[in-house]
This record gives C-alpha cells, sequence and structure tokens, in this order.
C-alpha cells in the first residue's frame, strides 16, 4: 500500500498504479470543481455589467468626439451669437470719460462713427467677389498673385477706413441715471458690435468663405439700423 504525497490517498500500487484521484486530474492541472448556480449568476452579472461600462465607456467618447468637431460655419455662428451677446449687455468702458448731461457731443459723434461705417459697409462689394482661401503675396501663378495683392490693397483700405472712423473712440455713454444714458449705452453697444464683426469680416491673409462675408454684412448692418433708431429720437 502507498500514500499519494499529492492528496494523501493510500492505494495499492500493484492493483492501481497509481493514485486514483491523480488520474482524474487533466495533464498539469487539478480537477475544477463545478460551479454553483449562485457561482454563475453571479459571473454573469460582472460579465453584462463589465459590457455595459465599456459601452458608456465607448459611446461617451464617440459623444465628446462628434460634440468638438466644429465647422468654419460653427466658429463663425459663435463669434456672431458673443457679438450679439456684447450688443445687449452694459457698455464697455472705451477711450471716452463720461459725458455730463448738457454735453450733445456724445450724441453727435455717434452718428459720425454710425455714418462712417454705413458709407464703408457700403463698399463692401469687392470683398464679395474674392475667391475664399489663403491668401499668397509669394504665389508664382499671375492670377493668384493679382489677387493676393488685391485683397491686401483692399484689406488695408478697409481698415484703414476703420481706424480713422474709430480715432475718437467708440464709447459714447453718459453718466449713470442722466439723461440720455440708456439710449447711449445702446448706441454704444450696437456701434461696436457693428465695429467688430467689420473688421472679423476683412481677415488679413485669408478670404472669409462668402456665406460667412454675407453673414457678417447683414449682422453689421442689423447693429447699424438698431443705432440709427435710437439715434433718430435724440437731438441733433
Amino acid at each position: 500500500m502507498v500514500r499519494c504525497p499529492k492528496h494523501g490517498r493510500v492505494y495499492d500500487s500493484e492493483k492501481d498504479g497509481e493514485c486514483p484521484i491523480c488520474l482524474l486530474e487533466p495533464p498539469g492541472g487539478t480537477v475544477k470543481a463545478p460551479k454553483t448556480p449562485e457561482q454563475a449568476q453571479t459571473e454573469g452579472r460582472k460579465f453584462l455589467l463589465t459590457i455595459g461600462l465599456v459601452l458608456v465607456l465607448v459611446l461617451g467618447a464617440v459623444y465628446l468626439y462628434l460634440s468638438s468637431r466644429k465647422t468654419p460655419q460653427d466658429y463663425a455662428q459663435q463669434a456672431r451669437d458673443s457679438l450679439r451677446a456684447i450688443a445687449a449687455g452694459p457698455a464697455r468702458p472705451d477711450t471716452m470719460a463720461f459725458a455730463a448731461a448738457s454735453d450733445l457731443s456724445p450724441i453727435r459723434n455717434a452718428r459720425a462713427l454710425r455714418n462712417s461705417l454705413l458709407a464703408t459697409l457700403g463698399g463692401r462689394g469687392p470683398l464679395m467677389g474674392f475667391r475664399e482661401g489663403p491668401v499668397d503675396t509669394l504665389a508664382t501663378d499671375r492670377a493668384e498673385l493679382r489677387r493676393a495683392k488685391a485683397y491686401v490693397a483692399f484689406a488695408k483700405h478697409w481698415h484703414d477706413r476703420l481706424d480713422a472712423a474709430t480715432r475718437n473712440g467708440s464709447d459714447f455713454r453718459y453718466a449713470p441715471g442722466v439723461q440720455f444714458g440708456p439710449q447711449m449705452d445702446n448706441v454704444t453697444n450696437q456701434l461696436q458690435a457693428a465695429l467688430a464683426v467689420m473688421r472679423d469680416m476683412v481677415r488679413p491673409g485669408v478670404v472669409k468663405p462668402i456665406a460667412e462675408r454675407r453673414a457678417d454684412a447683414a449682422a453689421a448692418g442689423g447693429y447699424l439700423a438698431a443705432a440709427t433708431t435710437v439715434l433718430t429720437n435724440l437731438p441733433h
């Protein structure tokens, strides 16, 4: 009789040749006990939970990726929305101090800026004719070089006119609580919003898509029209 050193089982080596338990084991391993129904259910729930978490992570990653992809039109719309928020919000300080209630110069200066911006916006015709895309002043193609030079000249003239129009500032506010104060807060916001849009319409080094240029022109015209509505009812 021999005792198995692994299982402690006593067996007849001459009859059995080997421990009966060892004979039942697969090569290189041990016999696994069958899973109970409770263990099987637990493992099944763990598996389903793992699959659910993986799906949530994958769907979340896909959503973040898709939501982060923005087209140039999206960025343009964000810029326009921001400018509309500026127009609707409180006036921002500029180069001009608060005017006294008896001083009508802010109203006159606002009208002058409004007129200058309207005139500049009215000269946007050539801008609408440029093909969109980067402007390469070192292009070897003659047609592309002519386009680049024409756009650079137009952009310089455009921004020079805006700079000249705002040489005396773009803040036409009165002191809080005085006559014409709320109206001129509104006018200041509208004119500054129009000015911001018009500066962005003509970007150095690149021609914006035609749809964005048209949208910018419409937005700037809307801000100037809103300022005009208020200025019409103020003294000259």
